[in-house]
């Protein structure tokens, strides 16, 4: 078990959270040709459960001018997680270029998990449409020290975008 026994934190996470973290950890990255992004959903909502309030929400206004909201929200099986996780938003970019009317965002975010003693960089959307979730864990690190995190972070991000590019031939 790649969970740190020594380390008294198994109240963080169910037993069912520590299996999809140990099986994400292991498949790497969240890349569709992996098959993992089912665990990589669960990865970045174990991280992003404390931030969902400020996570992208698309909005799209129909033609009547009603305005259809699509994020879904959570529950955190462990509430203490809230308290103790701490995700730190990187940056987002809004591609307008989606569709008519309807906002784009990625928001990015690097969450340390305690016990594992890794990092997490995740992306959400305001909508499902870009990989059917979401949010999605793309990568992880380990780091000595804080200096470390955000170019760490950078690397994971530029990661996900060459292979995104390389599989949508989308603007970079």
């Amino acid at each position: 078990m790649m969970f740190q026994e020594s380390m008294v934190l198994p109240s963080l996470y169910t037993r069912d959270d520590q299996v999809h973290i140990e099986r994400w950890i292991e498949q790497g990255p969240a890349y569709k040709e992996n098959g993992n992004l089912n665990d990589s959903n669960r990865v970045a909502e174990i991280a992003l459960s404390s931030v969902q309030g400020r996570l992208p929400q698309a909005s799209l206004v129909q033609e009547d001018g009603n305005v259809v909201i699509g994020r879904k929200h959570w529950d955190c099986p462990v509430q203490m997680r809230n308290n103790l996780f701490a995700p730190i938003h990187i940056f987002e970019i809004n591609r307008n270029n989606a569709h008519a009317g309807l906002s784009c965002i990625e928001a990015y975010y690097v969450t340390l998990l305690p016990g594992y003693n890794i990092y997490v960089v995740t992306i959400s959307y305001g909508s499902e449409d870009p990989e059917g979730f979401f949010d999605l864990a793309i990568g992880f690190f380990h780091v000595d020290n804080a200096e470390q995190i955000i170019a760490e972070a950078s690397r994971v991000i530029l990661s996900w975008w060459q292979v995104r590019y390389q599989e949508l031939s989308c603007s970079r």
